[in-house]
Parts: C-alpha cells; structure tokens; sequence
C-alpha cells in the first residue's frame, strides 16, 4: 500500500506541472524529473521505504569535491555525523533538519545538490515544501506548483 501511494504521489506531481518523470525499478525504486536544469532524484528500497533519499541538483552536477551536513535533530538536539564537516549554511534550509538529515555536496564548478534523508512522502504538501523551499533558496524558482488544479 505505502508503495502505491508513493507512485500515486510523484505521478501527481508530473500530471500537475506537465513534467516527464523517468521511473526506474531495480534493488532500489528511482523517480526522476527535471525543471529548469535541476534534477530532482526519489530513491528508496521497495522492502524498506524508511531508507530513501531525496537529492536536488544541476543535471551537470559532477562528483563532490567538498560536503557539508548538518544532522537531524532527535529529541531538539543535533545528533553526530559522521562526515568531513558540520555546515550551517544556508540558514533557511537548517529549518529542515528537524525532519530530515541534510548533505549539501559542492562540485569543482561551485555547483550545489542537496540530499535529505529520509524522505518519505506522505501527501502533497509534505512532499512539495521541502522541495520548493530548497529550490527557492538556491536556485529562486519553484520546483512544484502550489495550486492544485482540477
């Protein structure tokens, strides 16, 4: 049932904003879409959907050179990493930490992804505002629409 709904959710979003999602289905389930240049990647394991991840960035988006984190907040308090470096950058996206475990990835030509974990969508406006909040911070655009039409 949690897998159909999933599916239900992200085929919403492409109907929605006239977007083409690419569906891939192997030892892990991928949606994919692309808006402006920005690819926005699902991936989670069909056996365990509590091990998913959500990643925005440039389609030209290379390996990471540098990575930042700033962990999900258990109880109010931050919890260890176990990355190079604690970030506190962008402020408005430290928001999301609450809820998710942020890892923003820098490329040689200064390009950002951003990677929440975990991610599970459970409706729309759940789904949408992270997205739209991280796309807004750095790329100043929506990623999906607020309206929803009929």
């Amino acid at each position: 049932m949690e897998l159909k709904r999933i599916d239900n959710l992200w085929h919403f979003f492409a109907t929605q904003n006239q977007l083409f999602l690419k569906k891939h289905i192997d030892n892990k389930v991928l949606y994919v879409f692309k808006k402006n240049k920005i690819q926005l990647i699902h991936s989670f394991n069909p056996r365990f959907t509590a091990q998913s991840s959500l990643s925005i960035g440039p389609e030209s988006f290379e390996m990471g050179v540098e990575t930042y984190a700033a962990s999900k907040k258990r109880f109010g308090l931050p919890t260890a990493l176990n990355l190079h470096q604690r970030l506190f950058f962008p402020k408005e996206l430290l928001k999301l930490t609450s809820r998710y475990a942020l890892i923003i990835e820098k490329d040689r030509f200064k390009n950002l992804r951003v990677t929440l974990e975990p991610f599970i969508p459970k409706n729309i406006k759940d789904t949408s505002a992270p997205i739209n909040l991280i796309c807004e911070t750095l790329w100043s655009f929506r990623y999906f629409s607020n309206t929803v039409k009929n």
